[in-house]
């Protein structure tokens, strides 16, 4: 029991600092995502990611069942090294890619996305996320790309990519704008009123289960949590809260549903 109190504060903790990090950055940060026709190609697809005629990788299919990542100039995917390949991940919706993100990979170590029907992280996977860093000058980029992989590895298709245009800034995958991606980890919620003096009601656009909501200050730290959570609809009271912005997050487990910002404020 200690354990999971425990564990379930650090989660807390983090996912408050995670939605003071996503406001403040707003501000600044810009996401460009590319979304393009599903593409199959027979062969190869050069990978502009941040579309500057300059192709950053090529995704390829060489052999009779292999496909490849060749990472250009000093760009590199994210991975790791087994069996005498160098495997990209294949990554699930709203993992966050930066440096932190295990090993990176450059032009000098082609990565094996998939061969024959066991060897990669790649092989029969649906729309899985591909790990980039771009390299531009001296600035770094991190960004992503949307793939599907046959079982047989005999064919790929990609179907858009995205890269955070603020140097060294994080980004998640599958995200497509600045904050919290509500598509890859649900259908967010509203409001009301917002600001409130007493009480507010949260309102899902989806069904919840067993779900906690946590209200964190300016600083990130945890200031009230509500545990439990099922339906759509959430009574938020402000008990002995003070007047100010705070930050509401929904999460489901590991998962965040929402982030949003609210205000309290005094009936004086």
């Amino acid at each position: 029991m200690n354990t999971q109190t425990t564990f379930l504060k650090k989660a807390a903790s983090a996912f408050c600092l995670l939605a003071v990090f996503t406001f403040s950055s707003r501000l600044h940060a810009q996401i460009i995502y590319t979304d393009i026709p599903d593409a199959t190609p027979s062969a190869s697809y050069s990978l502009d990611l941040n579309n500057d005629a300059v192709v950053d990788f090529i995704i390829q299919f060489s052999m009779t069942d292999r496909i490849m990542c060749y990472p250009q100039n000093s760009n590199a995917y994210s991975g790791d090294f087994a069996g005498g390949l160098f495997l990209p991940w294949a990554l699930s919706p709203s993992t966050i890619i930066c440096d932190s993100l295990a090993t990176w990979y450059d032009s000098n170590s082609p990565g094996t996305m998939a061969w024959g029907t066991s060897a990669g992280y790649w092989v029969g996977q649906t729309d899985k996320y591909l790990a980039l860093k771009l390299i531009v000058g001296t600035s770094t980029y991190y960004g992503w790309a949307r793939l599907d992989v046959v079982p047989t590895s005999t064919s790929f298709t990609i179907k858009d990519y995205a890269y955070e245009s603020t140097p060294d800034a994080c980004i998640q995958s599958g995200q497509t704008t600045v904050g919290i991606n509500e598509n890859a980890g649900g259908s967010g919620f509203s409001i009301y009123p917002n600001p409130f003096y007493s009480s507010a009601i949260i309102k899902t656009k989806g069904n919840l289960n067993n779900a906690t909501l946590t209200i964190c200050n300016s600083l990130g730290q945890t200031v009230k949590q509500v545990n439990n959570i099922s339906g759509q609809v959430v009574f938020l009271s402000r008990d002995n809260l003070s007047a100010g912005v705070y930050f509401v997050l929904l999460t489901e487990g590991d998962k965040v549903i929402a982030v949003e910002k609210i205000v309290i404020a005094d009936t004086d």
